[in-house]
C-alpha cells in the first residue's frame, strides 16, 4: 500500500497562505498604497464661507485653550458655534466671557432636562442647524489644529462639488502601554478610512476632523434612524451618504487635528468596545471589505506560523518574504504619511497583538454591553 508524503507545496497550509496574500497585496495596492506615495498637499481655500462646529460638555478649560487658536487660523470668512451640552462646570460662562473678544464665535446652550436621555447626537444637530454657512467643519473641544491653516486646507476639499471631506485627527502622546495602542489603533483605522474612501469606498470619518455640505447633514437620514446606538453619528452618517463622486480625502499634514491621549488603558478600552457597536450598521459591501481584511490576516500568520512548525521553510519564506518585501513598506509607508512617528517600526508586533486584541474586545461586547454614552 503506498504511502502518501507531505507535500508542503499542495498543503492545506500553503494554499490558504497564498489566497490570503492575495487579498493582502489586492488591499494594500488598490487602497493603502494610494495613501502612501501619493502626493497629499492641497492648495489652500482661504474663500469659502466655513462654520466650525464644536459640542462641548465640561470642556471649559479645554475651550480656553482651542477657541484662541482657532481664532487664529488664515481664513477670510469663518464662524465657530459651540453648542454647550448641559454642562456642569463653568463652560457656558466661559464662553460668555470669550465673546466679546472673539466676535467670530458663537455659543449655543443646551439646558439640562431631567425628563429627557439624550447624547451628543442632539447637540450636533443643534449645531448644524445654528451654523451660518453652507459648508461645517467638526471638531472636538479636546482637540488642536497644527497650525493656521487647517480650516483654509480642509476647506479645499470641497472643491469639484465634493460635500463631504474626510480628515485625520492623531491622538496626542502620554506616558503608558494605552497611549502607545490608541496611537496605533488610530493611526490604522485612518490608513485604512482614508484609504479606502481614496478608492473609491468612503465608508465612516470622525467628527473630530470631518466636513459637509449642511444639505448632506440634513437629507440623511441616519441622524434620526440610529438615535438609539451609543456612538458612531458621524461614522454612520458618513457611511449612508458618503460615494465616490460626492467624498473627498484631505490628508495634506496642515489638516492633522490632533486630539488629547485617552487618560488611561481602561477609559480607551470602554471606549473602543462602545464602537464596536457601529460598524455593524454599516452598508452590508464595507462589511464584507472590512471583516475580510482581518481575516486574511489570521489565515495569512497562522498558516506561516503551521508551515513553520511543519518544517516547509522554503514555503513558509515566501510568504515572509511577501510580507517583509511588498506589504509591509507599504504598511510603513502608510503611517510615516499620517505622523505615526517612530511607531511606524512596530507595526508588526502591534500589528500581531491588535489581531489577539480585536477579537477579545468584540467578543466582550457580546457578553457584556458597552455603557450607553451619554
Amino acid at each position: 500500500m503506498a504511502v502518501r508524503c507531505y507535500s508542503p507545496m499542495w498543503s492545506l497550509e500553503f494554499q490558504v497562505m497564498l489566497g490570503a496574500l492575495v487579498v493582502l497585496v489586492v488591499y494594500h495596492a488598490l487602497m493603502f498604497a494610494r495613501l502612501a506615495f501619493r502626493k497629499h498637499a492641497v492648495e489652500p481655500d482661504r474663500e469659502l464661507p466655513i462654520s466650525v462646529v464644536i459640542c462641548a460638555r465640561n470642556e471649559a478649560r479645554t475651550l480656553e485653550e482651542l477657541i484662541p487658536v482657532l481664532m487664529e487660523q488664515d481664513h477670510r470668512q469663518f464662524e465657530v458655534v459651540v453648542v454647550n451640552d448641559r454642562s456642569e462646570d463653568d463652560t457656558w460662562e466661559i464662553l460668555q466671557w470669550m465673546k466679546p473678544q472673539y466676535p467670530r464665535l458663537k455659543p449655543v446652550n443646551i439646558q439640562a432636562d431631567e425628563r429627557f436621555n439624550y447624547g451628543k447626537k442632539m447637540a450636533l444637530g443643534i449645531g448644524v442647524r445654528s451654523a451660518t454657512h453652507q459648508h461645517v467643519l467638526l471638531t472636538d473641544a479636546d482637540c488642536l489644529p497644527p497650525g493656521r491653516d487647517w480650516i483654509a486646507c480642509m476647506a479645499a476639499g470641497f472643491r469639484n462639488g465634493r460635500t463631504i471631506v474626510i480628515g485625520h485627527s492623531p491622538y496626542g502622546r502620554s506616558p503608558g502601554v494605552g497611549s502607545l495602542l490608541e496611537r496605533y489603533d488610530g493611526a490604522v483605522k485612518a490608513m485604512q478610512y482614508m484609504g479606502f474612501a481614496q478608492s473609491g469606498f468612503p465608508y465612516m470619518g470622525v467628527g473630530r476632523n470631518l466636513g459637509y455640505a449642511t444639505s448632506i447633514f440634513f437629507g440623511a437620514s441616519g441622524p434620526r434612524r440610529h438615535n438609539h446606538l451609543m456612538s458612531g453619528d458621524d461614522d454612520l452618517l458618513i457611511n449612508e451618504v458618503s460615494r465616490r463622486t460626492n467624498t473627498a480625502v484631505v490628508a495634506d499634514p496642515r489638516t492633522f487635528m490632533t486630539t488629547r491621549a485617552t487618560p488611561d488603558l481602561a477609559t480607551w478600552i470602554r471606549r473602543k468596545r462602545r464602537h464596536y457597536t457601529t460598524a455593524v450598521h454599516y452598508r452590508f459591501g464595507h462589511q464584507v471589505l472590512l471583516t475580510l481584511l482581518p481575516l486574511a490576516r489570521i489565515a495569512f500568520w497562522t498558516a506561516l506560523v503551521l508551515l513553520t512548525i511543519r518544517g516547509a521553510w522554503r514555503e513558509a519564506a515566501i510568504g515572509a518574504g511577501v510580507e517583509l518585501l511588498l506589504l509591509l513598506p507599504v504598511t510603513m509607508a502608510a503611517l510615516k504619511r499620517l505622523q505615526a512617528g517612530a511607531m511606524m517600526w512596530f507595526a508588526l508586533p502591534l500589528e500581531w497583538l491588535f489581531l489577539l486584541l480585536d477579537p477579545l474586545l468584540y467578543a466582550s461586547t457580546i457578553l457584556v454591553k458597552p455603557k450607553r454614552w451619554k
